[in-house]
């Protein structure tokens, strides 16, 4: 069998999609967990909204909601696409999104927090800004490469150790996002530049 490709999972932010930017207070303080796959369902408010930011005209909800928040927001369609095919251990934390005028723009939205992560990166070959203080972990990073022989075989999503708030998609569930016409997704490859943060 030949090996897997895999791709940096990143939000597609253009001017049609909607953008969250904020998070409300008491979500505020906690939300690194859900960042950085730390279960977090225990200490999840009840009835949390989510407002676009005003300043972002875009209105388009994709299945991959564009953030600036470090969150990975996704659509009510994408939890059981997501529970069927990726493999892996995820917290789905509900909330309802609302547009610019205060009104639902979508009622079934969720933090999609992959838990956990690996810690694969070829650190010889990545380049980006490393961490102060803690080896092996980036702030930034500007171009990723996995080493093989650490990339866990049986997973096709996966938060990377070097930056947990980065997710890894292997190529077969890429295509299965692809077939069921996933929006708001970019597909970064291995070895690409970028700024990735």
């Amino acid at each position: 069998m030949a090996p897997h490709d895999y791709f940096l999972l990143i939000q597609d932010h253009t001017d049609e999609n909607c953008l969250v930017n904020t998070l409300p207070g008491e979500l505020n303080k906690t939300s690194w967990a859900a960042a950085e796959g730390v279960p977090m369902a225990a200490n999840y408010p009840a009835g949390v909204r989510l407002d676009m930011a005003a300043r972002h005209p875009g209105l388009v909800v994709p299945d991959f909601i564009p953030n600036t928040v470090q969150l990975n927001l996704v659509s009510g369609r994408m939890k059981p696409l997501l529970e069927k095919e990726a493999g892996v251990e995820i917290e789905f934390l509900s909330f309802v999104l609302h547009d610019h005028k205060g009104r639902v723009a979508a009622p079934d939205c969720y933090i999609a927090n992959v838990l956990g992560s690996q810690d694969c990166a070829d650190l010889k070959k990545t380049r980006g800004e490393k961490t102060v203080g803690e080896p092996g972990k980036f702030e930034v990073i500007k171009q990723l490469h996995l080493d093989p022989a650490k990339v866990p075989a049986d997973l096709k999503l996966f938060r990377l150790g070097s930056m947990p708030n980065l997710l890894i998609i292997r190529d077969d569930l890429r295509a299965t996002f692809e077939q069921n016409g996933v929006t708001g997704a970019r597909y970064v490859a291995m070895g690409e530049r970028g700024y990735f943060v």
